[in-house]
């Protein structure tokens, strides 16, 4: 999941929060229709509310800030306000509150659940790379994966290593963010625990990153994704369009005998014979058989040339 598509998440769910810490008005009605808000937490589409709207929920959120300090609720009640605030905050693109609330929330986890507390530094690096501060969100970020590997939590490492990869592409630093970017999907791809946007996001993610290191096309690549994993989940029609525009695009892209395309063009082909469509997976396999001979056949040719040019030992 890109950064840009987790902070959306995160303030959808403070929209639609707003009565879990109602607690701290003393069983006052703090928030007009509160209950009926919470409960909407299915619904994320058109949950986003206009200026007016979005003000008065901040100030809702503020005023639950200051009774919790004065009170000095718990901190898992403190986290909840100031992750929501922080949330709310950013979209309402206010950000230096955004910021504060954020390293409230961070400072107050650092006892806390470890997981939440990556979470947070991670969020925090988004938001400073809004800010237009690198050095701050690469700071924080590091810092969440130190987090996560301390906790011994592979599947977090995995996703910190694709927030790092994502963080370094956007920083023109295509080395490291092909380094990550490897990581990330060796560990996450083909792990049938991770759910469908992680597997998605770390392959466009790596897809990017071998973009930037000029040893790919991300376009073909992403459509071929799609594809495939619209097949893992049974959709069918959309994998056939999708499969069939990343190899039809990788094969522009890529070369016809590009190692990238002929085993893109494998999976294709199982694909096809797995649907019933004998013919055109035949077809397939035939152009994966002929790439993979061309390629043979150069590799030969180069060692000849290679024994000729140094002699027998």
């Amino acid at each position: 999941m890109t950064w840009f598509r987790k902070s959306m998440l995160m303030v959808a769910l403070a929209m639609l929060t707003l009565g879990v810490v109602e607690a701290l008005a003393d069983g006052q009605q703090i928030v007009e229709g509160a209950q009926q808000v919470a409960a909407g937490g299915a619904r994320i589409a058109s949950e986003f509310p206009d200026k007016p709207e979005l003000m008065r929920r901040i100030g809702v959120w503020e005023a639950l800030a200051r009774k919790a300090e004065t009170t000095h609720a718990d901190a898992a009640s403190m986290v909840k306000i100031y992750s929501n605030l922080g949330n709310l905050y950013e979209y309402a693109a206010i950000y230096p509150k955004a910021e504060e609330a954020m390293r409230r929330e961070v400072s107050l986890l650092q006892a806390g659940p470890q997981d939440q507390l990556a979470d947070a530094l991670s969020h925090l690096a988004t938001l400073h790379i809004v800010m237009g501060d690198p050095r701050a969100a690469e700071r924080e970020q590091l810092a969440a994966l130190r987090v996560r590997e301390a906790a011994g939590d592979p599947q977090g490492i995995a996703l910190t290593w694709n927030d790092l990869a994502d963080f370094y592409i956007h920083q023109r630093q295509s080395k490291k963010a092909l380094d990550y970017a490897q990581k990330a999907m060796d560990a996450l791809g083909d792990n049938p625990k991770v759910d469908a946007d992680g597997r998605i996001a770390v392959r466009q993610t790596l897809a990017y990153a071998l973009c930037e290191n000029h040893q790919s096309m991300q376009v073909g690549m992403a459509y071929f994704v799609l594809g495939d994993l619209s097949w893992k989940r049974g959709d069918m029609v959309n994998a056939s369009e999708w499969m069939r525009r990343g190899t039809d695009r990788m094969k522009v892209d890529l070369g016809w005998g590009h190692t990238l395309y002929v085993n893109a063009m494998a999976e294709y082909a199982r694909f096809l014979r797995e649907r019933g469509q004998t013919e055109a997976a035949t077809s397939a396999e035939r152009e994966v058989r002929q790439a993979q001979s061309v390629v043979d056949a150069r590799s030969l040719v180069g060692s000849a040339n290679a024994f000729l040019s140094t002699g027998p030992k």
